[in-house]
């Protein structure tokens, strides 16, 4: 449970599959190059292997329930990646948190019996399949200016197809993709390190401490001042 604003998450991969519960207030969550929305009821599903940032706010509480599935063999829902599965029974997770040993774990396997039938499995489709390559080189060089014609250049096809096809794969353009990866990061920064936000404009690759600001608030809907405080 918190108050008011609460963020958390990870640059770093998680080794085994999470599931979160919201209760009361609103998650937005940067996953790779786009941004997610939970609402009250919402069930967030986070696999082996996901890099997120996540930013809660409550009106003022915020409380959800967290479960690291620890016990499970990590790649044997390897088809389902990050989701969010909408007005999941709030009944099944209280089962779980309400009893304890053996009647906790039956209550989790029923849990899940109703989870996974009702969650998308990974499937590559033709458009992500030709972008591919454009969404791996954004992720491994987001601090650099992209362009789109070298982007287009990589896929093989013209620049209005590019945008097009990643706009139709990626729910957003390249733009949005590279500066949802940026302001994740640089949410990472704000929480744990002391660089201050122009430093941290400059690492994660803006043209200046305005233009951050900005960005950050389109995405986050705060300021930079606002997370760190």
């Amino acid at each position: 449970e918190y108050k008011n604003l609460h963020t958390m998450g990870s640059i770093l991969a998680f080794d085994k599959p999470t599931i979160g519960y919201l209760i009361k207030g609103k998650g937005e969550f940067l996953y790779k190059g786009n941004k997610y929305v939970a609402k009250e009821g919402d069930l967030i599903y986070i696999a082996k292997d996901t890099k997120y940032y996540s930013l809660w706010q409550g009106e003022p509480e915020i409380e959800f329930y967290s479960m690291r599935l620890k016990y499970t063999d990590p790649y044997a829902f390897y088809d389902y990646r990050f989701q969010i599965v909408e007005n999941f029974p709030k009944e099944y997770m209280d089962d779980i948190y309400n009893n304890k040993e053996f009647k906790a774990m039956s209550a989790l396997y029923l849990m899940l019996d109703k989870l996974y039938p009702k969650m998308k499995k990974t499937t590559q489709n033709t458009p992500s399949v030709k972008i591919s390559d454009a969404i791996k080189y954004i992720e491994e060089n987001w601090k650099a200016e992209i362009k789109i014609e070298d982007l287009a250049k990589l896929c093989h096809i013209s620049k209005s197809s590019l945008f097009q096809l990643f706009k139709k794969a990626a729910k957003v353009s390249p733009v949005e993709y590279k500066h949802n990866i940026m302001i994740q990061n640089a949410l990472y920064m704000l929480e744990h390190t002391d660089f201050s936000i122009e430093e941290i404009s400059e690492k994660t690759g803006f043209s200046s401490s305005n233009y951050f600001r900005t960005v950050f608030k389109k995405i986050t809907g705060k300021t930079p001042k606002e997370i760190r405080t």
